[in-house]
């Protein structure tokens, strides 16, 4: 079966198809007793599969096998190449499971192969190129840039200027993994293949040219482009997910800083306020079955106490009014703008059924989020949105007013501050990504732990 397919490095010199014991002999038309190299083949379809060896020790073993059975002995480059065709149809009789699996994602494969050998598409000529990191705080410092020339009342654009290199590459991924995910590739089609077989199909359709990869068979073809797809994918997803951490994690403690510094700016009481609150705890203790009228009046009259009373009332709501400045403060416009072209690539999951109403939250957030909320400053009572377990309480206040209504930037950056907490304990995962992806299932309460 000649294709002008070479068998990956994977193929080639490791061991990765036993999970496909026996299947190998399909790939042999006729019968296979016939001819010295077809039982050659024959024995290296078995051999291939049972042991797991890479082409060196295949033709090693099929050079002992033939002494011992009597068979004609292959030279040692005959071997070799005996067990190169032997591996490469198995990797094409592979190709053609993953090429069944697509279904109709194969169109759009070829589609975006067309595409880009007419150079018209974009997205081939990404997805060849490596995924390269994120400097954080090289990206912190052009988010800040931005801020200020927002805080200018300037026009600016998120991915605009020369200066913006760190921010125009994290738009840029997303936007790739965006168009990925158009694709509809099933999420199944390499479900039971090795992760290595995979890279080394990624990494030939990355280095290949377009022309060479029209050349291939169509099953060949698009199971290159189906496994770069899939390893960008999760290589994006992995990038986008640290990115979104990151930040998420500077604007926290910006945020918290902030928070700190408005509650100490609130002046103290004066030592006259602090000795009338002594004395009347003093009185109340002293009088615990008194009422308060013949306990405390006699330490400070109704006036004074509706005074105090109108005065520390006052100082809450100065210092709600100052957090609430800080969480605005700290999440600017061009934060949400970026994330939610960030969130929007990203598909959130979650087994645990706690951080449901994160999720639920968090999709309100990326879609149209005013269509159920409302649309004004505020969201009013009744409005639905959750804050148990996204709201974090000591910002409760700065989020709801006294009248029960919701500050939506607040709340959207509440949101954004328990994602990335459920990101890190991995309660929330990302779907096609490695390191943020799924963790692995706890064992069983009846099962062995090793």
């Amino acid at each position: 079966m000649n294709v002008g397919f070479a068998a990956s490095e994977f193929t080639r010199d490791t061991a990765g198809f036993l999970f496909l014991e026996g299947q190998l002999v399909e790939a042999f038309d006729g019968p296979v007793d016939v001819g010295d190299e077809r039982q050659w083949l024959a024995w290296l379809a078995a051999e291939s599969a049972r042991s797991g060896c890479g082409r060196e020790q295949l033709a090693t073993a099929l050079v002992a096998h033939c002494h011992d059975e009597g068979i004609q002995v292959p030279g040692p480059d005959q071997a070799r190449c005996v067990a190169a065709n032997a591996l490469q149809d198995f990797e094409v009789l592979l190709c053609h499971r993953v090429a069944d699996r697509l279904g109709d994602a194969a169109e759009q494969l070829e589609e975006l192969l067309a595409e880009a050998a007419a150079g018209r598409g974009w997205l081939l000529a990404e997805l060849r190129s490596e995924v390269g990191p994120i400097d954080l705080r090289s990206l912190v410092r052009e988010l800040d840039d931005i801020m200020s020339l927002q805080a200018l009342g300037l026009p600016t654009d998120l991915a605009a200027g020369s200066d913006h290199c760190w921010l125009r590459a994290l738009l840029t991924e997303a936007e790739k993994l965006t168009a990925v995910r158009r694709l509809r590739l099933p999420a199944d089609v390499f479900a039971d293949f090795p992760a290595e077989l995979v890279a080394a199909w990624g990494a030939r359709a990355a280095g290949a040219q377009t022309g060479e990869l029209q050349a291939l068979p169509r099953a060949v073809r698009v199971t290159l482009l189906s496994a770069l797809c899939e390893v960008r994918r999760a290589e994006i997803t992995d990038l986008l997910g640290h990115a979104l951490v990151g930040l998420l994690h500077q604007i926290r403690a910006r945020a918290e800083l902030r928070l700190g510094a408005a509650a100490d700016d609130v002046s103290l009481p004066s030592p006259m306020r602090d000795v009338l609150l002594l004395k009347l705890v003093e009185a109340a203790v002293e009088h615990p079955d008194d009422t308060v009228r013949a306990a405390l009046f006699p330490v400070a009259g109704e006036q004074l106490l509706r005074q105090l009373m109108l005065d520390s009332a006052a100082r809450v709501a100065e210092r709600t009014r100052r957090k609430r400045t800080a969480l605005r403060g700290a999440y600017s416009a061009c934060h949400q703008q970026l994330f939610r072209l960030v969130l929007a690539s990203l598909e959130f999951r979650s087994r645990d059924v706690d951080c449901w109403p994160l999720l639920a939250a968090l999709g309100e957030l990326i879609g149209d989020y005013t269509a159920c909320w409302g649309t004004g400053r505020f969201y009013e009572p009744g409005h639905g949105a959750p804050l148990e377990d996204v709201v974090p309480p000591e910002w409760r206040a700065a989020v709801v007013d006294r009248e029960g209504r919701v500050e939506r930037i607040a709340y959207e950056f509440c949101v954004l501050v328990s994602l990335r907490d459920r990101l890190c304990s991995r309660q929330v995962y990302l779907a096609d990504a490695r390191r943020w992806g799924e963790p692995p299932a706890a064992p069983s309460a009846g099962g062995r732990t090793g």
